[in-house]
Formats: structure tokens, C-alpha cells, sequence
């Protein structure tokens, strides 16, 4: 990589980048993303130095734009405003993983159908920490390990829709119950019914976000100078130089006070946007016991500023500009 040019990204090795040029001149970076003997690699031209990276080592006859990322879906679409964006989806994957748990459902004379409508993961009455349904044998439990373990995959792949259920079941791993596993058959179920309606596929989308700024309450930043004179963002040393369009960081975050009626422990939720883009989804039982509504959403908030940190970081070591916008957004938990 580095005769050919390369240099791995600081923030995160796997990445090498390269300063070329397009067409109409515009300088901008060449990435090419190298996991194990796997290539991603983005380029206006890509073939120039895929040919000279055929010669060094034998490539696949199937280089060619990508339709498959760890076992997940990648498929170009057409978004509302017309315009073409890559998305990734589990759609195989979950269909295959549906009819492994439909078989082993029906070699014990069962079914997915008895399971409930499918209209929800789980019923919101439903907690699991409260369960006290006998404890499942070695081989249930085996089972119900295996179970969570597909359905995190899946949401590693954008099913988002069940993050927070998984999460919750995902704490009862080393002892689970009866209740648990027909929970994890319920998600099943579920999963089942909206994949034959949707591929419930996460869009790309490089379109910035359309924000109304009425509903924020901006703090005037000299009215805190007293207080944090000598605040300053901590910034990378050797950045590369900025190229590209700017992005826009967007962070939905939210807890529910004392969500877990055992412990009285609150749950963190995050999604994190780039622009239109999804790309970080976040659900986890917070550490500690806070006494207050207030203090579980501010439990929250310092999460997932360690995760915007993090990803300024990384971001400045790409191409888009650092005329960042960042915004937190509170929502509801339903």
C-alpha cells in the first residue's frame, strides 16, 4: 500500500487514504479498506490501481462494485429527492436465520405462528427482569445464546427496530427462563412478518438534514466564559488537509428512569447521524443508580458526547471539512 502510494488513517489503521485528483481537477482522497483479504476501495477510477494491486497479489474474477459487506446486503437505491445512495441491509441473512429457527421450532412440533401477532418484538408490559418462569436446561439455553447472538448481528445490520429488546434480553445470557426464549421466538416471529413487507434497509444519505433551530434553547457561550475560560476542543496532531463538502453531526439521545423495575437502572438509547446517514445505534443498561430523571438523561448525554469525541476524531483524519455542525436532540422514550 505504501509503494502504491497509501498511508493508513491514524484513527483507524484498516483505512489507508490517498490524495488524488477527479476529472474536473478537484482534489479529494482515495480510500481503499483493507480487513484481513478483504478490499473496499473508493475511488472516482477505481480500476487504475486495482490493476496495479492485481499485480502484486491474485484477485477474485468478482471485483466489481460491491453487493455484499460480512453477510450483509449492499445495494445502491433511489432516495425521495431522486438522487442514488448506497444502503446495507441483513435481508438475506435474516431470511436464512428465520428458517433455521422455523426448523428447529417444528422438529419439537412447534411453530412461529403461535408466538403472538408479530406486531411488536414483545408486548411493553413485558419485563424480562422480573421473570421468574423456570430456568431453562443446557440445551434451551444453548439455544437462547445462539438466538441472541443472530439477532445482535442483525442489528449490527441496521435492525435498529429491535436494539432496545435484544439489549434487554441480551443481560440474561448466563441464566435465562422459559419467558426469555419465548421472547427471543417473538422477535422471530416478528422479524418474519416485516420481511416479507420491507428489506428494512438503512440508506446512506449524503444529504444534509434540514433542522429547525426554534426548537433549541442556545445557551449565549459568553455567559459560561467565567466558568470555562479555558475550554478548548483537543484536536489531533498531523490532520491531513481538509478536501470535500462539510458534514453535519446529529445525536438523538435519550434514557428511561429506572427502566429496569429490579435493579432501578436507566437505559441509554443513541443514534448518531452524518448527515441523513445512520451510522452509530447505541442501547445499554447504564452502571450506575441515579436518583432522578435528570440524572439518567445526563448519564446519557456524557455517553454519547464520549461517542461524538470519538467520532471528530475520526473524521478529522477523512476528507470532509471541519465546519461541523453538532447537535444534541432529546426525544421521548416511548
Amino acid at each position: 500500500m505504501e509503494a502504491l502510494g497509501y498511508r493508513p488513517k491514524q484513527a483507524d489503521p484498516d483505512v489507508w487514504m490517498k490524495q488524488a485528483h477527479r476529472r474536473d481537477g478537484e482534489p479529494y482522497y482515495k480510500y481503499m479498506l483493507i480487513y484481513v483479504d478483504d478490499v473496499l476501495y473508493i475511488a472516482e477510477n477505481p480500476e487504475e490501481d486495482m490493476a496495479k494491486l492485481g499485480r502484486a497479489y491474485r484477485l477474485k474474477d468478482s471485483v466489481g462494485p460491491p453487493d455484499r459487506y460480512l453477510g450483509g446486503n449492499i445495494e445502491k437505491v433511489q432516495t425521495e429527492d431522486g438522487s442514488v445512495a448506497w444502503s446495507l441491509s441483513c435481508y438475506d441473512y435474516l431470511n436464512n436465520a428465520v428458517k433455521q429457527v422455523q426448523d428447529e421450532l417444528s422438529e419439537r412440533n412447534l411453530s412461529l405462528k403461535q408466538f403472538g401477532t408479530g406486531l411488536r418484538p414483545y408486548p411493553s408490559s413485558y419485563r424480562p427482569e422480573v421473570d421468574v418462569i423456570q430456568v431453562l436446561d443446557k440445551e434451551k439455553t444453548n439455544r437462547f445464546q445462539q438466538q441472541i447472538v443472530i439477532l445482535r448481528w442483525a442489528i449490527e445490520f441496521g435492525r435498529v427496530d429491535i436494539l432496545m429488546e435484544v439489549s434487554c434480553l441480551s443481560q440474561h445470557l448466563a441464566e435465562p427462563r422459559e419467558g426469555h426464549l419465548i421472547a427471543v421466538h417473538k422477535r422471530f416471529k416478528y422479524l418474519n412478518l416485516r420481511l416479507k413487507s420491507s428489506k428494512g434497509r438503512i440508506v446512506f444519505n449524503g444529504k444534509s438534514m434540514v433542522i429547525d433551530s426554534a426548537i433549541f434553547n442556545y445557551f449565549n457561550r459568553e455567559e459560561w466564559m467565567d466558568f470555562y475560560s479555558d475550554a478548548r476542543e483537543e484536536l489531533p496532531i498531523r490532520m491531513p488537509e481538509p478536501l470535500g463538502n462539510p458534514v453535519q453531526v446529529i445525536a438523538y439521545v435519550d434514557a428511561n428512569h429506572s427502566g429496569n423495575i429490579k435493579t432501578r437502572r436507566s437505559h441509554t438509547g443513541v443514534l448518531v447521524y452524518i448527515n441523513q446517514a445512520s451510522i452509530i445505534w447505541y442501547s445499554k443498561r447504564q452502571n450506575t443508580v441515579e436518583a432522578s430523571s435528570f440524572g439518567s438523561k445526563y448519564i446519557a448525554l456524557r455517553i454519547c458526547t464520549e461517542m461524538l469525541e470519538a467520532l471528530r476524531y475520526k473524521l478529522r483524519f477523512s476528507e470532509s471539512q471541519w465546519r461541523v455542525q453538532l447537535i444534541y436532540y432529546a426525544i421521548t422514550a416511548q
